[in-house]
């Protein structure tokens, strides 16, 4: 067996030491393995091995003493530890005994035990290392660790090498740096090293502490004796042994600056993680002690040694490496630079998040110390991620509550740098930075809210932010110091970038200081100009949608709106102003345009002055941003002043042509551009001088280039390609209205436009471009009849013209011949005529018509018209058209969309193929079972241009309703009780059934009509909407109401009325028609005060649904195979609905009228006979509890979305608000489905609906929605929609006096019970409701109804009437808007 050994040792005295060591291991692991594998050995060879080992051993020990002296240094411990291991080494020997030789068959002699090997290779010399001094057996116990372990390891010979390399003693001679104690050190009693030292009479030193206990067990002086030699004591004076303390003290400083050099030895060699726990053990308690000890430890270069200690492997090394940095660090200013200095702050950092309790502790408590200095907090902002990561800890309570307190005081210490305090912002942890803001001094509230307006606020926090800082920020603004004004501005500026801000910002009064700054202020040599600051402040908050356009912006009451507002932006916007200040300037021009009354005063001021050349000519600045934003503008102004802009556009340097670049200069299409291209074609297409100017400057290859560019890379090069393309497209469009000018029809010819929009109609890649090149194919088509001519023949003698009556062609001569046009009668192309035709356009104008986009069908359906127009062969066109199946196609686009336009355009196409296709056209027309019922719901709910067509395509197909009734007055009012009213009907009017079916309360009162009356016309009203009057007299003479009529089985209804099973199933089929709600006995009552309406609403006439009613209506119809039947359904709804001219509402605080209740022995609750304020409803906080139910949806949607303010709810359309007494009431849930079930009235007249709870049950909520309410609930926590309607407290009536002893309640009872409606007993019962119309926006409470008894609904004729009058006073203003824009072009 041979020993390899490895020679090549390092240079490094440190290294070559720990080398050594290893060596020594391996020999330990080595011989350990020979003893193991003993048995396989015999004893001779065994010996040969050991002595191998004797030799390497003191042959390494030989070359350590070899190092010379220079080579440590100042490392005057390196150099002691070398020499003793030196010595030890070259002393070794391996004790080998063949005791066990002769044990049998020559089996190896047992090894020596690891602890015998052990100790003679490092056998210790116990006298050396105690320096001979004898020392008592009181002294005995007070030998430190360190002595106690090297005395013990020489004299028993039982440790073992790993405890021996452990010890700080491990190398013998580092045991003389020691000073050993003497037995005079030794209290006799307390058997430690004194403290404070003092003698008695008996000349004996002892403790302070210990000999004043030893006195306090005697009572008697006389029996004191001294405890070490039992002298009897006469006195319990003591004295101090003043000499012996400063021998003591001198001994203690000497012994603690070795034992500090024995730890720095064993921490340098660190060979086991033992030895290097005992030396920081012993570190940690010799800081304890003294407080210069901390500095000899860090003056012998302790320091960088600890700092590798925190990285290594053991959990217990790092955690009392972090316990004595700490101990450093305290109290000693010094001590924390040298750490800061020394040590990676980063590693300490990173054990914050250690899964090691004691480390993360202790790693915590160590940058607590640290941050109590200014420079280690700066050092500690610098690490990255570290305040991040001291945020977390602070944020972890639950999990670690101590280390969360340690991490909070650490950052309110780093609070003392600025710089610190911007980083915890920037980490989410706004604290900091908003205290300093709002109670600082100056120039700490300068510089935080310069570091706000650096730092990017995330959604989370802007809320927070903006309500603490805008108040001092704002209070900022208004002080002297121009620099706090800066920082102010630009902190605004970044809260306000949020929209959702801009509330905060208002109602902290930002508006009226802004508005000053910008139009007001005087700026005195400012280094920043606050009019720009202030006019971005402004256009954020006015971006955000709040409606500002009469909020109040100055002390002399001038608003946002104003013409003094207005008028003083747009003086200002010049190309002379700074380009940020004319930017924010036209974003708030953007913003207050889209206001009625704002608008009118910007154009007015536009067109007066000459801010309309300013805006454009800023389109020639260099800035980007600024040309977009005039552009912008211009776009806005276009659609009143479009020939203004138009002209004074031509009249501008470089425009129009530098709006559209050539595509060899585009690198990349940005919003310019497409901006730029939109802006030409928003502008009105007639206008022949712009469309000149265009192609003048050469415009049209550039248009015709960039389109084909885009088609063949797509859009998707650039966000700004789709828009961009639409722009383009517009351009061509418009200079297609303008053909009668010679030089733009050659320019159409020339550059081929039929081609080119023919092509955009199929590889289009937005629904505008393909509405845009069908407008543009129908103004080309128009101008094809004038362009077609007949061909030029030159007169000869041998001409001879052949007429052949059904060939579409002219022989001229042999050799030519000319194909004419069948449709336009002449010689016909694409490019010089524009033939859709001969560019087979036609095809793909039809494949247009089955676009989902409206306006796309218009387009197309508007395109091919132009080939029906009556100056062309409308013979022809039929029966090409029809060749093309273009009747389907239009037959199609009747019965999928309602929209007014639609309908007359195709019936327009349809009734030109009724005329002039024949009987062909019109059995193809005829054969679709579908579109009579279309033609039908036209009749009765289109304008009067509709009407009149569709009923000119039901003539010609002879199926024109018989409008007159299919019965007589007579056979409708039967044998019943109401036909003993006929001579009083018949005087008043009442002479036809439709007439009698919309008979409203306040008529049947006027005319004395009873209970029984009543039920009566209701019942027959029903049947006779489903041809069921044959059973009219049976079911009258009942006397059952049609309500409990409707809850009767199909076998009570068979055996009692004689019911066939077919009108069984029709009488009980509710969904056929939404025929109208029992009329309940309110109606019996005159009518009740009722306030006058607003005045907006006093012109509104009580009349038929207007046209765009109609449409709705027609939208909200079942699909293809359902059709037929809900249209005329819907109608008799309306019908049904109908309130006749003079009916007299309630008024617009309705409810049911009071009744006795017990004989007049209970009076009923009053009820508040005014409107709610709308203040009252405007600012309730409401929670959406449901959406509006959508097939598919799931049943419940379990997440809620935050509370919002009710006015959010009307902001842009009107709204019903139910408030329902308690979803599980069995009057409130049938309430409910009665008017939920009107949904399709109300989409048609744009009125939402929204179902309100005082109380929040998930059960009850489940139960209610959608079953019997589909619309959105709403969760009224505070009751306030309820209080509005009691003028301010809650409406409640007891179960006893207001259902059992009301026998208004009772009956509403019961016609909510006849309808089927389950019900439970849940929930808070005795809070009335009602109901509420709101008009849009701000418009107010525009009807109001309380239930005064249980079960009271609003009069669902009333609530319909009431919203028809809203949409018709919306439908006005939006005729007075669009007349305001044609006077303004005008």
């Amino acid at each position: 067996m041979e020993l390899h050994i490895n020679w090549n040792t390092p240079t490094n005295t440190v290294e070559i030491i720990q080398s050594l060591c290893k060596s020594v291991e391996l020999v330990k692991s080595f011989t350990a393995k020979l003893e193991k594998n003993s048995h396989t050995i015999n004893f001779h060879e065994f010996t040969s091995i050991v002595r191998q080992l004797e030799e390497v051993v003191r042959g390494i020990g030989e070359n350590l003493s070899l190092i010379p002296l220079s080579t440590y240094g100042n490392h005057e411990y390196a150099e002691w530890a070398a020499k003793a291991l030196s010595k030890d080494m070259k002393d070794v020997s391996f004790a080998v005994s063949p005791s066990r030789g002769s044990e049998s068959k020559q089996q190896p002699q047992r090894l020596p035990s690891r602890e015998e090997v052990e100790t003679d290779l490092y056998s210790l010399d116990v006298d050396a290392s105690a320096m001979n001094l004898h020392l008592s057996d009181t002294s005995q116990s007070y030998v430190s660790a360190n002595q106690e372990r090297s005395m013990s390891l020489g004299r028993n010979g039982s440790k073992n090498l790993s405890g021996a390399g452990s010890s700080l003693m491990a190398f013998p001679q580092l045991a003389q740096y020691v000073e050993p104690l003497y037995d005079t050190f030794f209290c006799p009693l307390t058997k430690k090293v004194m403290e404070d030292p003092v003698t008695i009479e008996s000349g004996v030193t002892y403790e302070r502490e210990g000999i004043t206990k030893w006195f306090d067990r005697f009572a008697d002086v006389a029996e004191i004796v001294c405890p070490k030699s039992g002298q009897s004591v006469k006195s319990r004076t003591i004295s101090s042994n003043v000499a012996l303390k400063a021998t003591i003290d001198e001994w203690k400083e000497r012994n603690e600056a070795a034992r500090i050099k024995v730890a720095r030895a064993a921490l340098s060699l660190a060979s086991t993680d033992n030895m290097v726990l005992e030396a920081i053990d012993d570190l940690r308690s010799i800081c304890k002690s003294k407080p210069y000890n901390k500095v000899q430890i860090r003056s012998i270069g302790m320091l960088p040694l600890l700092a590798k200690f925190l990285e290594y492997r053991s959990r217990s090394i790092r955690f009392v490496t972090l316990e004595l940095l700490r101990q450093l660090a305290e109290d000693d200013e010094e001590g924390k630079d040298a750490i800061i200095k020394t040590v990676d702050i980063s590693t300490i950092i990173k054990m914050l998040s250690s899964n090691h309790t004691p480390v993360r502790h202790a790693s915590a408590s160590l940058l607590l110390e640290l941050s109590k200095c200014q420079s280690c907090c700066y050092k500690i902002g610098t690490v990255a991620g570290g305040i991040l990561m001291l945020i977390r800890a602070k944020y972890r309570q639950s999990t670690d509550e101590s280390a969360s307190e340690t991490a909070d005081q650490i950052l309110k210490n780093l609070e003392i740098l600025p710089d610190n305090i911007k980083l915890m912002a920037e980490n989410g942890y706004w604290e900091p930075l908003l205290a300093h803001l709002v109670e600082g001094s100056e120039e700490m509230k300068m510089e935080m809210s310069s570091y706000l307006g650096e730092i990017v606020l995330g959604p989370d926090s802007m809320a927070y932010v903006a309500e603490r800082a805008s108040p001092a920020l704002i209070q900022m603004v208004q002080s002297g110091n121009s620099l706090t004004r800066n920082a102010a501005f630009k902190a605004l500026k970044q809260i306000s970038c949020y929209h959702p801000n801009a509330r905060i910002l208002v109602e902290a009064g930002i508006m009226q200081i802004m508005v000053e700054e910008m139009l007001t202020r005087t700026i005195n040599n400012e280094p920043m100009d606050s009019k720009s600051e202030a006019a971005a402040i402004l256009a954020n908050i006015i971006e955000s949608g709040l409606e500002l356009e009469n909020f109040p912006v100055s002390t002399q009451g001038h608003t946002m709106a104003s013409d003094y507002i207005v008028y003083n932006i747009i003086y200002r916007i010049k190309s002379t102003s700074p380009d940020d200040l004319n930017i924010n300037f036209i974003r708030i021009l953007l913003c207050l345009i889209k206001f009625p009354k704002a608008s009118a005063t910007i154009v007015s001021i536009v067109k007066e002055t000459e801010a309309s050349y300013n805006l454009i000519e800023l389109i020639n600045t260099t800035n980007e941003e600024l040309e977009i934003a005039s552009i912008k503008l211009l776009i806005s102004l276009s659609s009143f002043m479009g020939h203004t802009l138009s002209d004074r556009l031509c009249k501008t340097q470089g425009q129009p042509g530098s709006l559209i670049k050539n595509p060899t200069e585009i690198t990349r299409i940005t919003e310019k551009h497409a901006i730029s291209a939109n802006f030409l074609s928003k502008l009105p297409h007639q206008n022949l001088a712009l469309n000149l100017a265009l192609v003048n400057s050469n415009t049209v290859p550039t248009v015709i280039k960039s389109i084909s560019q885009i088609q063949m890379s797509g859009t998707r090069s650039s966000r700004h390609a789709t828009s961009y393309f639409e722009g383009l497209v517009g351009v061509l469009v418009r200079l297609t209205t303008t053909l009668y000018d010679h030089q733009i029809l050659t320019t159409a010819r020339t550059h081929n436009f039929v081609e080119v929009l023919t092509e955009l109609l199929t590889r289009s890649f937005t629904d505008e471009v393909q509405k845009l090149s069908a407008v543009g194919l129908e103004n080309l088509s128009r101008q094809s009849i004038a362009l077609s001519r007949p061909p030029n023949r030159k007169r000869s003698k041998i001409l001879k013209l052949f007429f052949f009556r059904k060939c579409i062609s002219i022989k001229l001569s042999k050799e030519e011949q000319f194909s004419l046009c069948p449709i336009h009668g002449g010689v016909c192309s694409s490019q010089e005529t524009f033939c859709l035709l001969d560019a087979e356009a036609v095809e793909r104008l039809l494949a247009c018509l089955d676009h989902e986009n409206v306006e796309v069908i218009e387009a197309a359906l508007s395109a091919l018209s132009s080939l029906l127009d009556d100056k062309v062969n409308v013979d022809n066109s039929v029966s090409l058209l029809s060749e093309k199946h273009a009747i389907p196609y239009v037959l199609n686009v009747v019965k999928e969309h309602k929209e007014e336009a639609v309908w007359q355009k195709a019936f327009w196409v349809i009734d030109k193929f009724l005329m002039k296709g024949g009987d062909v056209s019109i059995s193809n027309i005829s054969q679709d079972r579908l579109f009579p019922a279309t033609l039908v719901s036209a009749f009765h709910h289109g304008d009067d241009h509709t009407r009149q067509m569709a009923e000119n395509i039901l003539r010609r197909l002879n199926k024109m309703p018989d409008v007159s009734n299919t019965m007589s007055f007579e056979d409708f009012v039967g044998n019943g009780s109401l036909k003993e009213l006929l001579p009083r009907l018949l005087d008043e009017g009442w002479d036809d059934v439709p007439t009698l079916k919309v008979m409203n309360s306040d008529d049947m009162d006027d005319i004395g009509l009873t209970r029984q009356h009543k039920d009566a016309l209701e019942i027959r009203s029903y049947l006779h909407d489903r041809a069921l009057t044959q059973y009219g007299d049976q079911l009258e003479a009942s006397g059952i109401g049609l309500p409990e009529l409707l809850g009767l089985s199909n076998e009570d209804l068979s055996s009692q009325f004689g019911m066939k099973r077919g009108h069984i199933a029709r009488f009980m089929n509710r969904s056929t028609a939404c025929a109208p709600d029992p009329l309940p006995e309110s109606y019996t009552l005159p009518a009740r005060r009722r306030n006058s309406l607003p005045s907006r609403n006093n012109s509104i006439q009580k009349s038929q649904l207007t046209s765009a009613i109609s449409n709705k209506l027609s939208m909200a119809r079942s699909s293809k195979r359902s059709s037929s039947g809900s249209d005329f359904t819907l109608e008799q709804s309306m019908a049904s609905f109908k309130i006749k001219d003079g009916y007299v509402f309630k008024g617009i605080v309705a409810s049911m009228p009071a009744e006795s209740r017990a004989c007049g022995c209970v009076e009923p609750p009053p009820v508040v006979e005014t409107v709610a304020a709308y203040s009252t409803i405007e600012n309730i906080s409401v929670q959406k509890l449901t959406p509006e139910y959508k097939i598919g949806m799931e049943r419940l949607i379990k997440s809620k979305t935050p509370p919002m303010k009710a006015s959010e709810l009307w902001r842009e359309k009107p709204a019903i608000l139910v408030c329902i007494r308690r979803p599980g009431c069995i009057m409130c849930r049938a309430e409910a489905h009665q008017l939920y079930s009107k949904k399709p009235i109300f989409d048609a007249l744009g009125i939402q609906l929204f179902a309100v709870l005082h109380e929040h049950i998930e059960s009850e909520v489940k139960d209610f929605w959608p079953r019997y309410w589909g619309g959105a609930v709403l969760y009224d926590r505070g009751q306030e929609f309820f209080k509005a309607l009691g003028g301010g407290k809650l409406l409640k009536d007891k179960f006893i006096s207001g259902f059992l002893l009301n026998p208004r309640a009772i009956a509403n009872y019961r016609r909510a019970k006849a309808s089927g409606v389950e019900n439970n007993f849940k929930g808070e019962g005795e809070i009335k409701g009602g109901l509420y119309i709101v008009g849009k926006g701000k418009s107010g409470i525009a009807y109001q109804f309380i239930e005064r008894n249980f079960g009271d609904w609003a009069p669902p004729a009333e609530v319909i009437d009431i919203c028809t009058r809203i949409q018709n006073q919306q439908n006005r203003q939006l005729d007075t808007t669009k007349s305001l824009k044609e006077t303004a072009e005008e």
